[in-house]
């Protein structure tokens, strides 16, 4: 009787575990699941990284205000839409074309021909709730100057408004934000389009 009870144990031991034709069945469904899953880990980790490129923007815009009120001078923020960099420059900064103030945004997974400078198709292009509209490239560069007081004004000196529009070229609408600049007071914002009401908010 004790054998029995034994071999009773061990068919039920036996029975417990998977068979190989099992096991290559939960293997192969697995490595399905990760072939399906894989496109959407790339994809999330550049929308990530991209995030990043929107960091900087944001990061060298409120610096380039700071600075001419702590140095008393103009400072002037430059982003070049050919080679994705942005230049700071006047005041201790020193003269554009210093090597040191420039700050490249391709990389770490974003390619330089991922960045776009304005909205993509399909979107509005109406003006932000804050009346800021697209900043025109001018010679395919958008330069902005800081006054010592923190506003950025025209040749005339009147409040000058600027806004700059992003997004990467292959999640078009996924990436889209803009960053505005209120002229009167040099006041920055951060935008991101919204599918939901099909338009930037803050």
């Amino acid at each position: 009787m004790h054998t029995s009870i034994i071999n009773k144990d061990l068919k039920i031991q036996k029975q417990k575990g998977f068979s190989l034709p099992e096991l290559i069945v939960v293997l192969f469904v697995i490595a399905i699941l990760l072939v399906l899953a894989l496109p959407q880990v790339i994809s999330s980790r550049r929308l990530f990284r991209f995030s990043g490129f929107q960091r900087q923007i944001t990061t060298s815009l409120r610096e380039a205000r700071q600075e001419p009120m702590s140095q008393h001078k103009p400072i002037t923020f430059r982003y070049d839409n050919t080679s994705k960099y942005i230049v700071t420059f006047g005041g201790d900064f020193g003269a554009l074309g210093d090597v040191k103030n420039v700050v490249s945004l391709a990389g770490s997974g974003v390619e330089a021909d991922d960045v776009k400078y304005g909205r993509p198709s399909g979107v509005p292009t109406s003006a932000l709730s804050d009346t800021t509209n697209q900043t025109n490239l001018s010679s395919n560069a958008v330069e902005i100057t800081f006054q010592p007081d923190g506003s950025v004004i025209d040749a005339s000196s009147n409040p000058q408004n600027q806004a700059l529009f992003f997004y990467h070229d292959k999640y078009r609408l996924d990436t889209a934000f803009a960053v505005s600049i209120f002229g009167a007071g040099g006041r920055i914002k951060v935008w991101r389009y919204s599918r939901g009401v099909n338009s930037y908010v803050e």
